[in-house]
Order: C-alpha cells, then sequence, then structure tokens
C-alpha cells in the first residue's frame, strides 16, 4: 500500500513538471517569418533578407553562406536593441544553395540558434 501510494505521488509529480517544462519551451521565441522562406527556390535572386519573430528579440548574429561554406557579406551588425523584425539589403547571389543561419537572444534570457535554407537557380 505504501509504495503504491508512493509510486502514484511520483507519477503525479513527473507529469507536473513535464507539463512545466512543455509549457516553458512552447514559450521560446521562434521565427515566424523569413524572406527568401525555407526551402524556397526562387529563379530570381533575392534582394533582401527579412527575418521576423513572434516577440522581440536581441539579434546576436546573422550569416548567409553558399554551398562551399563561404560567407556573403551583406553588413550585419549585433544589435542591442530588442525588435521583432530585422532586415537587410543582400548583394545579387548567383544561382546556388544557400543557409541563412541566425542567432537571438529572447526576453526570456534564452538564446536560440537555428539555420535555414534557400536556393537561387
Amino acid at each position: 500500500m505504501w509504495f503504491s501510494n508512493t509510486k502514484r505521488l511520483f507519477m503525479r509529480l513527473l507529469s507536473v513538471l513535464l507539463l512545466m517544462w512543455s509549457m516553458t519551451a512552447a514559450a521560446h521565441t521562434h521565427l515566424t517569418a523569413s524572406v527568401p522562406a525555407d526551402n524556397a527556390m526562387l529563379m530570381k535572386a533575392p534582394e533582401a533578407l527579412s527575418l521576423t519573430y513572434s516577440a522581440e528579440v536581441i539579434m546576436l548574429n546573422v550569416t548567409v553562406t553558399d554551398s562551399k561554406g563561404k560567407k556573403v557579406p551583406f553588413g550585419f551588425k549585433p544589435v542591442t536593441k530588442a525588435t521583432s523584425e530585422f532586415n537587410w539589403t543582400l548583394p545579387t547571389l548567383k544561382p546556388d544553395t544557400y543557409v541563412v543561419n541566425w542567432t537571438i537572444v529572447g526576453k526570456d534570457g534564452h538564446k536560440v540558434q537555428k539555420e535555414y535554407s534557400f536556393m537561387v537557380h
């Protein structure tokens, strides 16, 4: 009987902790829109890079690299002011596959780093 009650209490506590963890994980800021879009196949090179987030963030880093890993210079500079939208003018991109890698810090203090790719034909 004692073991059964302890096991039941443990399972309830575990359930509450998992619920709290999932709510925290879901609360992290995420990318809601990008131009070019993830997995976009473009017939014309994009003129700009635009990233929009679900909440205000501080942008720590953004890189655009080609299929050989060469960075595309586009004038990124880290910012200290939080905002939810970021825009940069891109140089003329040649036909290739590109990876956009970004690192932000959300208002919750969590650092998030992700990437996506697009192709120019």
